[in-house]
């Protein structure tokens, strides 16, 4: 009969947990002996090196070789080099943006190309808004009150009989920007400029006024006279010198003092100081020499029987006579500050075929 093997499988199975334990026993045991048996030399590893690290020396200002110090370069403060100076530009004006108008008085010194740089707008702008000055530049003397427009175009009164349309296209402009600008203060839904009120016409134009006049002019009786009417004006006879067309400057003095060519200034303002000397810039016939209203002062004006005259205003003293001939460099006058001048300087103009040109194009 045989025997029966009476252990069953739960028992083989429930010795599984126990050997894990064991294992997992000896593990840790040999961990924790691993940590026993090298923590000293760690220890004494680290140690050292923060002994090493405490007898470490950095080489400072103190300590670097004298030698090598006087080894380097010299050296050069920039700050001292006066190459690297700027000086402060205190005539620097801030500009802002203004919705309106405003009032400026003219002061000693003011000429109109630095009054609109100033406000950052055209000359043509400022001669626009102030019907006093009549178009012309010279005109803007020391105490004139000046209207100066909030940007460039048109300050206009408005009329009962306006409309936009109307006024845009006789200034060359869009009535959508007359409505839109901010400081005509109009409602875009119904835009009605009230009478008598003042608008700001954006980017408007206009011409100029042109008082230039020929240099001479034949009468009724057929004589040929100055172009000019004043004191200054006579009968031109005979045939004078003919220019070469090679001007020469007007004055020793090369330096332009106030207004440019430009709107409303036909010519330069050169700074020829009181009493200095002017010369003729070429050769021709004197067709007028005297006092001439409307802010000349005394002028001279001489044709130089090619197209070209050329004109010295504001003269302190004359030298010439109408009618007389003058050679290219010969002296004409005396540099003054008569008419409407705000100090003594040459206003020089020359003109081709009756149209002002800018001198500075035909002069070395």
């Amino acid at each position: 009969m045989t025997k029966q093997n009476t252990s069953s499988p739960e028992v083989k199975k429930s010795k599984l947990p126990t050997i894990l334990a064991w294992v997992f026993a000896v593990l840790i045991c040999g961990g924790l002996f691993s940590v026993l048996i090298w923590q000293p030399p760690i220890a004494r590893v680290m140690a050292a090196r923060k002994k090493q690290a405490a007898n470490l020396t950095y080489e400072t200002p103190s300590n670097l070789n004298q030698q090598a110090l006087e080894n380097l370069p010299d050296f050069q403060v920039i700050a001292e080099n006066p190459m690297m100076q700027r000086e402060l530009e205190l005539s620097t004006y801030a500009q802002e943006y203004r919705p309106a108008a405003i009032e400026y008085t003219v002061v000693e010194g003011d000429v109109l190309d630095r009054i609109s740089e100033r406000f950052g707008v055209s000359t043509e702008t400022i001669l626009f808004a102030n019907k006093q000055l009549r178009d012309q530049a010279d005109m803007v003397l020391v105490g004139t009150i000046l209207t100066i427009p909030p940007v460039d175009g048109i300050w206009y009164r408005w009329r009962s009989s306006d409309t936009l349309q109307k006024v845009a296209e006789r200034y060359n402009a869009y009535a959508r920007d007359i409505v839109y600008f901010i400081g005509n203060n109009l409602d875009a839904t119904d835009p009605r400029p009230t009478p008598g009120s003042y608008i700001m016409i954006p980017g408007g134009w206009r011409e100029l006024v042109d008082l230039t006049a020929p240099a001479t002019v034949v009468d009724a009786s057929g004589k040929v006279r100055s172009g000019f009417d004043g004191p200054g004006s006579c009968a031109i006879s005979g045939f004078g010198p003919v220019g070469n067309g090679f001007l020469v400057w007007p004055s020793a003095v090369r330096h332009i003092s106030g207004n440019r060519f430009g709107p409303g200034h036909n010519g330069l303002d050169i700074g020829a100081g009181m009493g200095s000397q002017l010369f003729a810039a070429d050769s021709g016939t004197v067709v007028y020499a005297g006092w001439l209203e409307g802010g000349y002062g005394n002028l001279v004006v001489i044709d130089h029987n090619n197209g070209w005259i050329t004109m010295y205003e504001h003269l302190e003293r004359l030298g010439v006579s109408c009618g007389q001939s003058v050679t290219q460099g010969q002296q004409i006058g005396l540099a003054g500050s008569t008419g409407n001048s705000t100090g003594a300087h040459l206003h020089f103009e020359v003109r081709i075929g009756g149209t002002p040109v800018n001198p500075l194009d035909y002069l070395p």
